[in-house]
């Protein structure tokens, strides 16, 4: 940092301009693309200014224009440019395009945030001796009860979708709700059927052959 701080300084000192080096460089390139527009005005704060590619409106009063990089970035874009020249065509008072970029990119405000420096120091061997203890005493650890855990926790919900599938990687079905095939009840398979709801599959079968057997003319009555 402190070499950093230093580089910064020397360049700074080769910098005439009231901008920093890096932006003097941008916003030369930025003037350069400014030249090929042309601007209506058609009020002392509002542009219209026109280009080989585009055309925005730029509002110099509240520093803005259409194609936002000026609101964005803090720096004139190339139609901004455009206007303030035209506005000092205009025998108005604008000062130099520089004037309206951004504090943030000026050399003044650069110098003002390099002017705090790191203060060398001296070697070890010149160090004030410290009153604190050198040797540092291990915390008192205490052992729990019982045999310590290998495995790691889980995670949240990690259990949940280790139980959806099996080691082969197929998903079980627990949790779905089977249906005998013998009695046609819900809730076991046909090895542990043992008569469960008789009632409702006698009922159900009955219904079934009353339904099938009835005539055409009945159901609908």
């Amino acid at each position: 940092m402190t070499k950093r701080i230093v580089n910064v300084k020397k360049l700074q000192g080769k910098c005439m301009g009231p901008l920093t080096p890096h932006t003097t460089e941008v916003f030369d390139e930025i003037k350069k693309q400014a030249a090929e527009m042309s601007v209506l005005m058609v009020d002392s704060d509002k542009y219209q200014v026109t280009g080989p590619r585009s055309q925005c409106v730029v509002n110099v009063k509240h520093k803005t224009c259409a194609c936002r990089k000026w609101d964005l970035t803090g720096m004139p874009c190339k139609h901004a440019v455009a206007a303030i020249w035209d506005i000092s065509r205009n025998s108005i008072d604008a000062g130099i395009p520089e004037e309206w970029v951004s504090d943030v990119y000026w050399l003044s405000t650069s110098k003002k945030v390099n002017e705090n420096v790191i203060e060398p120091i001296n070697g070890p061997e010149m160090w004030t001796p410290s009153q604190c203890p050198t040797t540092l005493i291990l915390p008192k650890h205490h052992t729990q009860v019982g045999r310590p855990k290998k495995k790691r926790k889980k995670a949240f919900g990690e259990k949940e979708l280790e139980q959806e599938f099996d080691k082969g990687g197929k998903m079980t079905k627990k949790g779905t709700t089977i249906k005998c095939g013998k009695c046609g009840n819900m809730g076991h398979n046909v090895r542990s059927c043992k008569g469960q709801g008789g009632e409702q599959s006698t009922a159900s079968q009955e219904s079934h052959t009353a339904t099938q057997g009835a005539p055409v003319d009945n159901l609908y009555e």
